[in-house]
C-alpha cells in the first residue's frame, strides 16, 4: 500500500512538473514573440523616418531572436522578412536581395502579402516575382501553423500575419473561400545561375560602396638616427620625440562589403619648432644658413574592418603598408650654434624615418547620417631602415555612399 502511494505522489509530482514546464516554455514564447513585433514596429519606425541602417539592423535582430526562440515557422517570422525585404530594397536598392526576403517569408507563410501601408507598385512587382519564382520551383513548402497567432501591433507596427495575409483561413483558401492546393514538398533543385552564391553573405552586401575621408591630428613616438641639420645630430638608440605641429590625411575607398573597407591613404606632416643653422660656405643658400625640411609626406594602402552592421556607432581594425617618411622634431641641448648669426640657441632637429612603413590602426566611426560621420583613429606606423614607432591621433569628417 505505502509502495503503491509513493509512485501515485510521484507521478502527482512528475505530470506538475510537466504542467509548469509547458507553461514557461508557453509564456517564453509568447514573450518572443512580443519582442519581435516590438522590433519590427521600432523598424518600421526608423524606416519611416528615413533610417534604413537602423531598419534593417532591428529586423535582423528579429529574425535572429526568430532562430533562437523556436520561431522558424511562426508568422511573424514571415512578416519580418516580408519588412526586411522592402527595406531592403527601398532603402538600398538590392532588389534581388530583397526578392529573397520575400521568398523566405513565403516558403514560412504561403498566403502571406505585402504589408498594405508599405506596399507600393515597385515593391509589389518585386513581391510577385518572388510568388513565380516559387511557382517555378514548385511552390513553397507548406508551412505548420502556429499555436499562437502573433500579437496584433499597434498601426505602423508589425501587424500579425493573418490579418496582412488578406483573410487566409488557417487550413489554406483565398479570399473568396477557393480551397488552396497545396503541393507536396519540390524536390532540391540547383539554383539558377543568377541565384547561385546568394547566401547568408550575400545578405551582408554593403549599404554603401565608395568611401572619402578627410582628418587631421597630431603624433609622437620614439625615433632613431640622424638629424637633417646636422649629420652630428645622433641618436644612437630610440628615444622619444613630437611629430610637432601635426598632419593632414586625405582617404578614399571602396566597401568590399558592409565590414571590410579597402582604402588608399595619404600622410601630409608638418613639423614645428625646427631651428637652422649657420653653415660655412654657400651649400645652404646665400644667406648660409641651413634649415632642415619642416614636411614628411607618405602614402598607404590600408584595408579596415568594421565590427557590427552599418548603424550609428561602429568600432574598427585596420592595417595598412606604405612608403614615404615621418618626421620628428628632436632637441640637442649640447649644440647651442643655431639660429641667426648673433644668437645663440639649442638646436631642435629634423629625424626622418622610413621610407618602408607599416602598421594596426584602431577606432570608430559615428554616422551622422546615410552619408556622413564622426571619424576618430589612432594608427600605429612603423618605420624601417630609419626607425621610428609612431603614433597618430587623427580626427575628421568620412562620406560614404
Amino acid at each position: 500500500m505505502d509502495l503503491t502511494r509513493r509512485i501515485f505522489g510521484l507521478l502527482c509530482v512528475f505530470l506538475l512538473v510537466l504542467a509548469v514546464g509547458g507553461s514557461v516554455a508557453r509564456a517564453q514564447g509568447g514573450d518572443a514573440v512580443q519582442k519581435v513585433t516590438n522590433l519590427n514596429k521600432k523598424a518600421l519606425d526608423d524606416y519611416a523616418k528615413g533610417d534604413f541602417d537602423s531598419a534593417r539592423a532591428l529586423l535582423k535582430e528579429a529574425l535572429e531572436l526568430c532562430n533562437t526562440a523556436g520561431l522558424d515557422k511562426h508568422p511573424i517570422k514571415a512578416r519580418t522578412h516580408i519588412h526586411l525585404g522592402i527595406v531592403t530594397i527601398v532603402g538600398f536598392n538590392q532588389r534581388a536581395l530583397g526578392i529573397k526576403h520575400f521568398r523566405k517569408a513565403l516558403e514560412v507563410q504561403p498566403e502571406i502579402k505585402l504589408t498594405k501601408s508599405l506596399s507600393s507598385p515597385e515593391l509589389q512587382a518585386a513581391f510577385e516575382e518572388a510568388q513565380a519564382a516559387g511557382e517555378d520551383l514548385g511552390g513553397p513548402a507548406p508551412a505548420a501553423a502556429a499555436a499562437q497567432p502573433a500579437p496584433a501591433a499597434e498601426e505602423g507596427g508589425a501587424a500579425p500575419a493573418a490579418e496582412e495575409g488578406g483573410g487566409a483561413s488557417a487550413a489554406g483558401g483565398d479570399e473568396e473561400g477557393t480551397p488552396r492546393i497545396r503541393r507536396a514538398p519540390p524536390k532540391k533543385k540547383k539554383k539558377p545561375v543568377d541565384e547561385e552564391g546568394g547566401g547568408d553573405d550575400e545578405e551582408e552586401g554593403a549599404a554603401y560602396h565608395l568611401y572619402f575621408a578627410f582628418t587631421l591630428g597630431s603624433g609622437f613616438g620614439v625615433a632613431s638616427g640622424s638629424g637633417e641639420l646636422n649629420p652630428m645630430h645622433t641618436l644612437k638608440q630610440a628615444g622619444f620625440a613630437p611629430a610637432q605641429l601635426g598632419q593632414i590625411s586625405p582617404e578614399v575607398g571602396y566597401f568590399v562589403n558592409s565590414s571590410l573597407l579597402l582604402s588608399a591613404r595619404l600622410r601630409i606632416q608638418y613639423v614645428s619648432g625646427l631651428t637652422g643653422e649657420p653653415a660655412v660656405g654657400s651649400e645652404c643658400g646665400s644667406d648660409n644658413y641651413c634649415t632642415p625640411s619642416s614636411f614628411g609626406v607618405a602614402g598607404f594602402a590600408r584595408a579596415t574592418y568594421f565590427f557590427g552592421e552599418p548603424g550609428a556607432f561602429r568600432l574598427f581594425l585596420a592595417g595598412e603598408l606604405g612608403g614615404g617618411n615621418i618626421r620628428h622634431a628632436e632637441t640637442f641641448p649640447l649644440d647651442t650654434n643655431c639660429g641667426m648669426t648673433g644668437a645663440k640657441s639649442q638646436c631642435v632637429d629634423s629625424l626622418k624615418s622610413g621610407p618602408f612603413l607599416f602598421g594596426p590602426v584602431v577606432g570608430f566611426m559615428y554616422d551622422l547620417g546615410h552619408a556622413a560621420g564622426l571619424l576618430v583613429s589612432l594608427a600605429t606606423d612603423i618605420g624601417v631602415p630609419a626607425f621610428t614607432a609612431n603614433f597618430d591621433l587623427n580626427a575628421g569628417l568620412a562620406l560614404h555612399f
